[in-house]
C-alpha cells in the first residue's frame, strides 16, 4: 500500500555572529562553505537550545572566543543561494557580539580557512564578503548609525536638561539678588523711621501724624518679612557675637579701657556683653545681609 504521507523539508535556522573588539574592529574569517569568501562565525541551533546561548556556544567552538551579545541586528533568509557549497535554505538570526581579547587568541576551527582578518567596517566593505556577510555588514552599519543618533540625541537632552537647571538657577540668582538690592534699599529708609518714632515725646504718640509714620514704617516692615527678611534678636546685655554683632568704637571707649587697667578691673576680652544697640541687624535665611551694630 502506497505511503499517503507526504515529506516536507524544513528551512533550517541559523545563527549568526558579527563580532566586534575594543578596537571597533570586526573579524571576518575564509570558509570552504562559502567557496573561499570572507563570512562570519556561526552555525545550527541544537535542538532545546536557544538561540542566544547558540550564537555564543558556536562562536566559542568555531573561535574559542569568549564573548557577549550586544543586539539581535538581523533576521534573513537564503534560498538556495549558489554561493554556498549546497542547496539549501536558511533561515539566519544574527548578532552583533563583543570580544574584550586580542585579536591574536582566536583558534580557528577547521571548518573554516586559517585566514581570517580584523578590520573596521569601512575596510570590510571592500573585501571579498559571502552575501550573508555582506547582508549583515550592512545591517551592522545602519545600527551604529542609529546608536549614534541615539547617542547624539541623549548627549542633546542631557545638555538641554542641564541648560534648564542652569536657567532656573540662575533666574533664582536673579530673584535672590535682585531681592537683596531692594532690601538693602529698603533698610536704610527702616533705619530712619526707627531712629524717628524712637524719640517721639509720649504726649504725641497718639497724635494723628504719628499713626500715620507708625503705619508706613508697618508697612517697610512687612515689605522685608515677605521677602523673606528676619531682624535678628539681639538686646543690650547679650555675649558679643562676631557672627551677627558688629562692634562700634565709642567715643569715650579708650578712656574706659584705660580707666578699667588703672583700676586693674579684670578684662573681658573673651566674654564681652553688648552695652547698647546701635541699628538693627538683618538677615535673609541663614545669611547675614547686615550684623547688628552694637558698642560693648
Amino acid at each position: 500500500m502506497p505511503n499517503k504521507h507526504k515529506k516536507y523539508n524544513y528551512p533550517e535556522a541559523i545563527v549568526g555572529a558579527l563580532i566586534i573588539n575594543n578596537n571597533d574592529k570586526l573579524i571576518f574569517c575564509k570558509s570552504h562553505k562559502w567557496k573561499g569568501k570572507y563570512t562570519i562565525f556561526g552555525g545550527h541551533i541544537e535542538y532545546g537550545e536557544s538561540i542566544e546561548n547558540a550564537v555564543i556556544r558556536e562562536v566559542k567552538e568555531e573561535t574559542g572566543l569568549e564573548t557577549q551579545i550586544i543586539a539581535n541586528i538581523g533576521i534573513s533568509d537564503s534560498i538556495f543561494n549558489s554561493g554556498f557549497h549546497e542547496k539549501k535554505h536558511f533561515v539566519f538570526v544574527d548578532f552583533l557580539c563583543k570580544y574584550d581579547g586580542g585579536e591574536d587568541d582566536i583558534t580557528i576551527n577547521e571548518e573554516y580557512e586559517d585566514d581570517y582578518k580584523w578590520v573596521t567596517a569601512d575596510e570590510a566593505q571592500k573585501m571579498d564578503l559571502a552575501d550573508g556577510a555582506k547582508l549583515m555588514l550592512s545591517e551592522y552599519i545602519k545600527y551604529k548609525e542609529s546608536q549614534n543618533y541615539l547617542d547624539g540625541w541623549k548627549r542633546c537632552q542631557a545638555d538641554f536638561e542641564n541648560y534648564k537647571k542652569m536657567q532656573i538657577e540662575s533666574q533664582r540668582e536673579f530673584v535672590k539678588y535682585a531681592g537683596q538690592n531692594i532690601v538693602m534699599q529698603i533698610i536704610p529708609v527702616l533705619d530712619n523711621f526707627h531712629m524717628s518714632t524712637d524719640h517721639i515725646p509720649e504726649d504725641q504718640k497718639d497724635g494723628g501724624w504719628v499713626v500715620g509714620i507708625m503705619h508706613i514704617q508697618k508697612q517697610l516692615e512687612n515689605v522685608l518679612a515677605e521677602n523673606g527678611v528676619e531682624e535678628i534678636s539681639a538686646k543690650e546685655g547679650d555675649k558679643f557675637d562676631p557672627a551677627i554683632h558688629e562692634a562700634i568704637q565709642s567715643s569715650d571707649k579708650k578712656q574706659e579701657t584705660k580707666d578699667k587697667e588703672e583700676a586693674h578691673e579684670p578684662r573681658t576680652n573673651n566674654q564681652e556683653l553688648v552695652k547698647k544697640i546701635v541699628m538693627k541687624g538683618y538677615k535673609m535665611g541663614d545669611k547675614i545681609i547686615r550684623p547688628v551694630k552694637v558698642i560693648v
